[in-house]
């Protein structure tokens, strides 16, 4: 069965595409300055985010993956977010320059973005909660430069860590 025109991002309204754009907008930025007050209104409170990790020596995929809840995710950025591991402090005219947001289909209240950054690939899966707005409900990502630094990030006290099914 063939996609319908109004499961593409064309088909969604201007203020839609606005909407879920500010979104991404909105999560990037407020995770790479800080802003937890940004970051709580991009997500739905019952947000899944996901990492899939890879073996440091390989760079094969482990098979385990940790995760966040939006909780937690808005307490890292007020902890300071990207800026508690990075030595560069963020400046929005530059660092716009250095990601990109692509809606990559909407379909009714539905809707999937990709943003790609300096340090990470995301998928975005947003809805439109109506007078609440488009809020994102599910992240899956990686990282673009190397892999998930396994050992570092299980220093973090995450909502869930997912072993393989040999630990």
């Amino acid at each position: 069965m063939p996609i319908p025109d109004d499961a593409t991002p064309f088909g969604a309204s201007p203020e839609d595409m606005e909407a879920i754009e500010q979104a991404a907008l909105d999560y990037m930025e407020g995770w790479f300055t800080g802003d937890a007050i940004r970051m709580r209104r991009a997500l739905h409170p019952d947000l899944a985010k996901r990492c899939l990790c890879y073996d440091p020596e390989t760079g094969e995929a482990s098979g385990e993956f940790y995760g966040s809840k939006a909780d937690q995710l808005v307490r890292l950025t007020a902890e300071g977010g990207e800026s508690k591991w990075s030595d560069t402090p963020y400046d929005p005219e530059i660092g716009r320059k250095n990601f990109d947001i692509v809606v990559l289909e909407v379909f009714r209240d539905v809707a999937v973005a990709r943003v790609w950054s300096r340090a990470y690939v995301e998928y975005l899966q947003l809805g439109n909660f109506g007078k609440a707005g488009w809020k994102i409900v599910n992240i899956l990502y990686t990282h673009t430069r190397g892999q998930a630094p396994i050992d570092e990030w299980k220093r973090i006290d995450f909502d869930y860590w997912v072993p393989t099914a040999n630990d």
